[in-house]
């Protein structure tokens, strides 16, 4: 069975959604107060002693059909000729706020070797490590992002930044477009879905505006920044 590891940074749930976790994956493991996204998905890769594992965001709840059941074959290829140990999966997930189904806040599998070689992050994960990114269409969670003005502004923030630049690869416009709308106009009367829809369409005009400047566009990675943005914005 492949090692299931949980990054928190000091979520509200995290421990409550760890203890959901482990229903589903008893042998699951924690990373905790790693200061960077970069640094927190090392640190998983060096606790991993498995060649591939799952990475489960601490805002996530396990949906009750999903289990971690997939292993990558090293026999087996994606997209023609990329081994699938080689590739990074992502899982779905479903959003509180505006009822989205995609890979956002889903559960993900590393290879624990490409992970471990990385140098740096870029601003999205999946153009970090130089590997193919397979999404998978199973719901594996809720992303239970939206617990305070902050963190809900923050998630809105910079997805839509992604989204709004296309950074992501094999991403499809149309959807982009789609989802992009979606969370700038929806869920207003879910909790926080007024600081949703802020973050939303905030981040969708910074990740415009920056779409060809990944230096500008990394600050959605820093979240001493985003927490000044937002109090500017608020």
């Amino acid at each position: 069975m492949l090692d299931v590891i949980q990054i928190s940074y000091f979520e509200e749930n995290a421990d409550e959604h760890f203890e959901i976790l482990q229903m589903f994956a008893p042998h699951a493991k924690r990373v905790e107060g790693v200061k960077g996204i970069f640094e927190a998905h090392k640190a998983a890769a060096e606790l991993a002693e498995t060649n591939c594992f799952y990475v489960v965001d601490a805002d996530a709840v396990i949906d009750e059909t999903f289990k971690f059941n997939f292993k990558p074959s090293s026999s087996k290829k994606e997209y023609g000729h990329f081994l699938q140990t080689d590739c990074i999966y992502t899982w779905r997930s479903r959003n509180p706020i505006n009822d989205l189904i995609y890979g956002y806040g889903g559960v993900k599998l590393f290879p624990k070797k490409r992970l471990m070689k990385a140098k740096n992050w870029n601003v999205d994960m999946t153009t970090t490590l130089g590997c193919p990114f397979v999404p998978q269409y199973q719901i594996s969670n809720v992303t239970a992002f939206n617990v305070n003005p902050f963190e809900t502004w923050k998630s809105a923030f910079r997805e839509c930044a992604k989204l709004a630049s296309a950074i992501i690869p094999h991403g499809d416009s149309l959807d982009n477009i789609y989802r992009l709308k979606v969370w700038q106009e929806r869920g207003s009367g879910r909790p926080y879905g007024e600081y949703c829809i802020l973050g939303a369409k905030q981040g969708a005009d910074f990740g415009t505006a920056y779409r060809n400047n990944p230096h500008i566009l990394a600050k959605i990675n820093d979240f001493k920044w985003l927490k000044e943005t937002f109090d500017d914005a608020t």
